[in-house]
This record gives C-alpha cells, sequence and structure tokens, in this order.
C-alpha cells in the first residue's frame, strides 16, 4: 500500500497534478499502545494505511484491502482517513520503497498513455 499510493503520487504529478502522498499509522506494533485516529478506519478500528491526496480529494487504490472499493476516490476531509505526522517507518523501508518506486518509474514512463480525459473530472469531485 505504500509504495502503490508513492507510485500513484509520482503519476499524478507527472501527470500536472499537484498530488502527494499521506499515511497514518494508529500504533507502532500490533501489541502497542494506541498513537491515535491515524490510517484507515475500517470496521475493526484505525488501520495503518497510505494514499494520495490531490486537490480536494483523496485517491486511494489500496483500500480494498480494508471492505471499501478497489479505487476510493472521496472527498479530502472523509473521516475515514486520520492523516499522521509523517512516516513512521524506519528509515531504511522508506529508502527501499523510494528504490522500487525509482526502479519501475523509468519502464512505466516508456510504456505509458496520455492520462484519460476522465482524471481531471474525477479529481474534481466533492463529497456531498
Amino acid at each position: 500500500m505504500r509504495r502503490t499510493s508513492l507510485f500513484l503520487s509520482r503519476a499524478l504529478t507527472a501527470g500536472g497534478f499537484e498530488a502527494s502522498w499521506a499515511s497514518g499509522t494508529p500504533r507502532l506494533s500490533p501489541t502497542g499502545p494506541e498513537l491515535g485516529d491515524f490510517g484507515f478506519l475500517s470496521e475493526t478500528g484505525w488501520q495503518s494505511h497510505a494514499w494520495v491526496e490531490c486537490g480536494n480529494v483523496i485517491v486511494d487504490i489500496t483500500a480494498h484491502q480494508f471492505g471499501a472499493p478497489p479505487v476510493l476516490i472521496t472527498d479530502r476531509h472523509d473521516r475515514r482517513y486520520g492523516k499522521g505526522n509523517g512516516d513512521t517507518a524506519l528509515p531504511e523501508f522508506i529508502l527501499a520503497r523510494q528504490r522500487a518506486v525509482d526502479e519501475i518509474w523509468p519502464r512505466w514512463r516508456c510504456n505509458s498513455i496520455k492520462p484519460s480525459p476522465l482524471i481531471p473530472e474525477m479529481l474534481a469531485y466533492t463529497a456531498e
């Protein structure tokens, strides 16, 4: 989820959108104390998660692991999302995530086509 969201934020940025990677971690270990309402709020509580913020929306292509739709585009203030104060991963894992995206990026750029004309319309979405 973290690599996927990092890749998506890079792809949207390359397409001319202001996109940023966001995440939240409610606890640092399975038995650790609760840090707060961070991550994604599933039916079983807060889960560590990463997503992309783009304009007024959240674009989440990995929330399906918590029972949400495979692609979730929602208002940036959706209460299911709790942004933390930073990436809680160890530096070596942050670097490994960045390297993984860097490794596939050139191949994706060579094979990618122009973004769908629906993307700006989807990202202009605001929840009612």
